[in-house]
């Protein structure tokens, strides 16, 4: 079992790297971002039928961390690259 604050770090680094890889290459992410956001939520999908059907603990699940990095990276990505292209825009 992974701890809450392990967690969140994990997530902020997801966060951190999708931001920094938005503002380098702002392009490639928003072509990234719908195979990225269609691979998450079949992945939640997915994490929603296990934790029903078995009544588990999300942090018992191996692939509910790297799953929640990934969405994070999104965010971050979508944020950082949207600056980019707003500045270049103005």
């Amino acid at each position: 079992m992974i701890s809450k604050s392990k967690r969140r770090l994990l997530q902020l680094l997801g966060f951190i790297i999708g931001l920094l890889f938005g503002l380098w290459r702002p392009q490639q992410v928003q072509l990234m971002l719908p195979v990225l956001g269609i691979s998450v939520g079949i992945g939640y999908f997915l994490l929603s039928k296990v934790t029903t059907n078995k009544h588990k603990d999300l942090s018992e699940i191996r692939w509910f961390i790297p799953i929640q990095m990934i969405m994070y990276f999104i965010i971050g990505g979508a944020i950082g690259s949207s600056i980019y292209l707003y500045m270049e825009l103005y």
